[in-house]
């Protein structure tokens, strides 16, 4: 990453040059629509008045299209190209366009057109009203049927495990500001579990209905199937994000559970043999040298109490390292006491001081863009997103850091 770091430098990417928006595309073969985008997309960032740029991230790409997509780069457009020799995945490829992103918001999209491009202004007017992630929702889905069952089977699940209310996690249109990416960890398949991850960090999650145009894949009806493995994988990441979203912090509840589960199992086996023992009385079929089911029994009681000390290991390590560990978001903060100024201090009125206007210290200048900070939208918000985050409502549009201001 240190060389995305001093790539972003060479190519002017520090503070001065710093705009509204960043719009990172990965790309994986050649069927990226290059032009499309940047066309379609750069309208209605036109249209709306914000300073934008793009980045694509080829993630094993050909150099022939790396070489090519820079010859058709228009100008007049902030139009950066990354290429990795290798396919890394989505979510290493958007970590390295938010490692030089220069946006104060980013903007994620597949690379074709997936959605109605005119739908990124509810996406946008999202962000205007407060949220800190905006994760879309396509209606009405134009996919296969079997793609649409198993889509709705996973988000249901999600919805369930996570306690969320995001209805489509597969959508790849997705926004956030700077600092979302700046303090959530993002590894491995897990860029699609950002909005879960988001919202259980603390931060203000909002939904958008979109129009769905087309999706990419293997064909129609069972063509939309992907193989086992797929599937596997994607339950793995759903047992990570469980552990992750609810015992990072509180490990013993985890392995304790799971520790004295197994140990049960092992007691109840032993003490079953045991009555077996007494009851049948000392034959060859009851002695408890010749069963079996007794080593179990030992194993699963060993193992219970193993369990159960490597969660209190980790709970010790969570206690030792608690004043490094910051589980909140600050939205606002209000209250103290309201101290009268004395009579003539440098802080009084000129009614109350009777000093000369001309003699006032300077002011204090407002704030930039008003007491809510830019905006990156003209007009009122869009009504549409549902708010998912624990911020009321009433409290959507205000500014809660300095990174909204930025906007």
């Amino acid at each position: 990453m240190n060389a995305l770091a001093n790539m972003a430098e060479a190519q002017g990417g520090g503070a001065d040059n710093a705009c509204d928006l960043t719009v990172i595309v990965p790309v994986h073969d050649e069927r990226v629509e290059f032009d499309e985008i940047l066309a379609r997309y750069g309208a209605e960032f036109d249209k709306r008045g914000v300073s934008y740029e793009f980045v694509f991230v080829l993630d094993g790409a050909s150099d022939r299209l790396f070489e090519e997509l820079g010859q058709r780069r228009p100008k007049g457009k902030s139009v950066r190209l990354i290429k990795f020799n290798q396919p890394f995945g989505e979510s290493i490829a958007l970590a390295a366009g938010f490692k030089i992103a220069r946006g104060r918001a980013v903007l994620s999209l597949p690379q074709y057109l997936q959605t109605d491009p005119a739908d990124v202004q509810k996406v946008l007017d999202a962000l205007d009203a407060g949220a800190d992630v905006v994760t879309c929702w396509r209606q009405p889905r134009v996919d296969p049927w079997t793609n649409r069952v198993q889509s709705a089977i996973f988000n249901s699940v999600m919805r369930l495990l996570t306690r969320t209310k995001v209805h489509d996690l597969n959508c790849l249109m997705r926004a956030m500001v700077r600092r979302v990416f700046e303090d959530v960890s993002v590894q491995g398949d897990m860029y699609r579990f950002l909005p879960v991850l988001a919202f259980r960090a603390g931060y203000e999650v909002a939904e958008v209905p979109v129009r769905h145009l087309r999706e990419e894949g293997r064909g129609k009806m069972l063509g939309s199937l992907f193989g086992g493995g797929v599937y596997l994988r994607r339950t793995l990441d759903i047992a990570a994000l469980i552990f992750l979203t609810r015992f990072t912090r509180k490990p013993l509840r985890f392995f304790g559970l799971a520790g004295g589960g197994i140990f049960g199992i092992g007691l109840i086996t032993c003490i079953v043999l045991l009555i077996e023992f007494i009851l049948g009385g000392d034959y060859e079929g009851t002695r408890l040298k010749n069963r079996a089911w007794l080593i179990f029994g030992a194993l699963m009681i060993v193992l219970g109490v193993q369990t159960f000390f490597i969660g209190l290991v980790a709970e010790i390590v969570i206690f030792t390292q608690a004043r490094n560990l910051k589980d909140y978001k600050v939205g606002r903060v209000t209250g103290g006491i309201d101290v009268e100024p004395a009579p003539g201090a440098a802080g009084a009125s000129d009614s109350d001081s009777g000093s000369d206007p001309g003699e006032a210290g300077p002011a204090t200048p407002p704030p930039a863009g008003g007491p809510r900070g830019p905006r990156l939208a003209k007009g009122k918000p869009d009504e549409s997103s549902i708010l998912l985050g624990p911020v009321p409502k009433e409290r959507r549009g205000e500014q809660r850091s300095g990174d909204r201001g930025a906007l």
